[in-house]
Formats: C-alpha cells, structure tokens, sequence
C-alpha cells in the first residue's frame, strides 16, 4: 500500500469516526422524539421572497408561520408511527427554523400553501421597494 492509499484510508476512517451522526438509527427505542430541521430554497425577484421547504409527512395544519420584526419563522412537527418497528431512519418531531427578511417586505401579502409535502412561502416587497423606471425627457 503506499502512502498516499494509507493516508486515504485514514482521512477516510476519520470521516467516518467523526462524521458519526445519528442519521440511521438502529433501533425505534433509541430514535425517541427529536429535533430536524427541514431543508430550505429562499428565491428573491423583483416581486419579493419565495421560501421553499422540505416538509415531508408534516400535515399542513401543524405548521405555524409567523413575521414579526422581518423575521419570518416556520414550526412545526412531525409524528410518525411507533408501534411494530424494527427500524427508525426518519426524523420526526418538532423543527423551527427563522430568517431575518429586508425591511421591504409587505407583511400583509404573506401567503403559504403546502403541496406534496413541499412548503411555499411568498412574501411580496411592499410597494415603495420595488425598483421604479424614470424616463428622462428631453428637450
């Protein structure tokens, strides 16, 4: 084996040690309620905001979405199924995640919906940010 191959396995051997989180949990009685936290898009056009979030297995009606001071937080939970597993690989619980938005934001345009376990998001600019065309006259 050379050096560079034991050097390899080592950093690889590392990674794995160090990198050991508890994404694949054996057994359903060490996988009790915990926190995840769902993966987030944020797109920004001239309209405004759209946040987009991974939600799977989240019912609509166990999401809380709040704007307050430009900050705009999302909660919610998920339960799953206990009785009769053998495996748990699948987060469930309670999340939060928040985002500090520009002040030119129109907080009474927000609107959520939930479509196949994706979250959207869409937080409109507030008329005096959006950008403003002025048409220079001549003479």
């Amino acid at each position: 084996m050379t050096t560079f191959h034991a050097l390899t396995d080592l950093h690889r051997e590392l990674g794995r040690v160090f990198d050991d989180r508890p994404l694949y949990r054996q057994t359903p009685e060490t996988a009790e309620t915990s926190s995840w936290t769902p993966q987030v898009d944020i797109k920004e056009d001239e309209s405004g905001f759209t946040v987009i979030a991974d939600v799977p297995g989240v019912d609509p009606a166990d999401v809380d979405i709040t704007l307050d001071n430009n900050v705009l937080t999302i909660r919610g939970e998920r339960e799953s199924e206990t009785n009769g597993l053998r495996r748990r690989e699948r987060f469930r619980g309670s999340f939060v995640r928040q985002f500090t938005l520009p002040e030119s934001v129109d907080e009474s345009g927000v609107k959520a919906s939930a479509t196949n376990g994706v979250l959207q998001v869409t937080i409109p600019r507030s008329e005096k940010a959006k950008p403003l065309s002025i048409t220079v006259e001549g003479e």
